[in-house]
């Protein structure tokens, strides 16, 4: 899987204009919107959705 392809789209829930794109895992930012200046909460990913279950992996988390 390309890094590219692990990013998402944050986008504002009042206007809809993107403000992030990325990778956020068991974390929560703020961000304020630049168009309608309201105060936006961005919440990541749990972190076993990127955990790999394969026996023997590097990554694996034990």
């Amino acid at each position: 899987m390309k890094k590219a392809e692990l990013y998402s789209d944050y986008r504002c829930a009042d206007c809809k204009k993107l403000l992030l794109k990325g990778v956020l895992i068991d974390s929560e930012i703020q961000v304020k919107c630049s168009r309608c200046k309201k105060l936006v909460t961005l919440k990541g990913d749990e972190k076993s959705k990127y955990m790999c279950y394969v026996e023997q992996c590097p990554s694996r988390v034990k």
